[in-house]
């Protein structure tokens, strides 16, 4: 089991099902969790900060990752997976909610990661682990604006880890198929969905929160020392077929 123990993680979107999961998971392998998102105002325990985050802005990104730091003197993970969807075909998709979504998915996920760079770089472990998605390398209809931004941050993803290799941060993304949590329940109740999407994943299931949590927790962790720039996808065979 991968030890966190000393690390100080942020992670953003971590009000939702995905990101109260990866919480979880982080504050049990013995990190310092900074919850960032929309609805928090600052709070803190002795494990916790809370703090308001618009991934859309410069300056609360940055007061966020000010206050992780002013709080826990270091920041070592920075976990971007603050994300919106729009279940919508191309025509139906304009270009403000086109950029919106990128906006929210894509450049926020640069803005932290920019932000956070000479903390991770001054951190003996610096790490980034993503939000990707299966979306990203499989076509899926209705979904234009969201595939897209996925595709942006799995080659971030690959940029940034060569870019910052050099200062010692390694970055990886975690790809899973559907996910259940608030942003899939509606698909999730639709039975003709289910059976087409689970008649696609050779296991048969969603991918549970927790297993997600789980692969960040392992690339963050020294046991994935040696692995950067790499999309670990958890699609129960998905791309297989």
């Amino acid at each position: 089991m991968p030890t966190l123990d000393g690390t100080v993680a942020l992670v953003t979107g971590a009000t939702g099902g995905m990101g109260t999961a990866i919480v979880a998971r982080l504050l049990a392998d013995g990190a310092r969790v900074v919850l960032a998102d929309l609805s928090l105002e600052r709070s803190s325990t002795e494990t916790t900060l809370s703090v308001p985050l618009d991934v859309r802005d410069d300056a609360s990104v940055a007061a966020a990752v000010a206050a992780a730091v002013e709080h826990f003197g270091q920041l070592d993970l920075l976990v971007n997976n603050a994300g919106i969807m729009a279940r919508r075909n191309a025509l139906d998709t304009d270009s403000e909610l086109f950029q919106q979504i990128l906006d929210v998915n894509l450049t926020g996920g640069f803005r932290m990661s920019r932000a956070s760079y000479p903390h991770l770089a001054a951190s003996a472990a610096g790490s980034i682990v993503s939000i990707s998605s299966t979306h990203a390398f499989l076509a899926a209809k209705n979904s234009i604006a969201y595939s897209t931004s996925k595709a942006g941050i799995s080659h971030l993803t690959r940029l940034l880890a060569l870019e910052w290799a050099e200062a010692g941060i390694r970055v990886n993304a975690v790809a899973p198929t559907v996910v259940p949590s608030p942003m899939t329940a509606d698909v999730l109740a639709d039975p003709a969905y289910i059976e087409r999407k689970m008649g696609a994943i050779p296991l048969g299931r969603p991918i549970p929160a927790e297993h997600v949590a789980a692969a960040i927790s392992y690339l963050a962790s020294a046991d994935a020392g040696s692995t950067t720039g790499q999309i670990l996808v958890l699609d129960g065979g998905e791309s297989l077929a």
